[in-house]
């Protein structure tokens, strides 16, 4: 072997060498870049997982607040539904009294009216029609105990029942519908309490 071969043996083996050390250090650099990025995805697939338990924790509570809240409206309704339906009943029964027991009712409401000044008390026609032998004469004395007269109105009145009263060109709607709409949220919560005790 020559001198020359020598040399280019002793460069070759010095490059071989210098090669396998950056291999080495390539490997190395490789297997940590790895190791980093796995751990970077395993960071990442916790974050991920993490998130997705939270997003899942949030869908499951808006749809408890939401079926809750449709339960609530739902209960509401038929709670409102059952109320209305017992005032319904109410009505009906008020206005199929026997005329003994629904006039005695008009006395009371009568009762309760200002009537110190001279006035007309306005039936419908049946309750016109139905009205006891002494009407009038009740009606009169109910006045004069508060210094007052009224009479019966010669016209029916376009009322389903109770009794509308006039003084001159003012008029007292004391009819059923008046007194159901005035009294609305009192009755409500007399429904309410007797049918759902909570």
């Amino acid at each position: 072997m020559t001198g020359t071969e020598k040399i280019l043996r002793h460069i070759a083996d010095q490059a071989s060498g210098e090669a396998a050390k950056i291999m080495e250090s390539a490997r190395e650099e490789a297997a940590r870049l790895e190791e980093k990025a796995k751990a970077e995805r395993e960071e990442i697939l916790t974050a991920a997982q993490k998130q997705g338990v939270r997003i899942l924790t949030d869908a499951e509570e808006r749809s408890r607040v939401t079926a809750e809240a449709y339960k609530r409206r739902a209960v509401l309704a038929v709670r409102g539904k059952l109320i209305q339906e017992a005032l319904d009943k109410a009505w009906e029964k008020i206005l199929s009294l026997p005329d003994q027991e629904y006039f005695a009712f008009l006395y009371g409401q009568l009762e309760k009216q200002d009537l110190n000044r001279e006035g007309e008390l306005c039936l419908n026609e049946k309750d016109l029609e139905r009205r006891p032998a002494d009407f009038e004469a009740k009606i009169a004395e109910a006045a004069a105990r508060q210094k007052g007269s009224l009479v019966l109105g010669g016209f029916p009145a376009e009322i389903a029942g109770g009794f509308i009263l006039k003084y001159g060109g003012i008029e007292e709607n004391c009819s059923l519908e008046a007194l159901f709409e005035s009294e609305s949220d009192v009755l409500k919560d007399a429904v309410r309490a007797v049918l759902f005790e909570d």
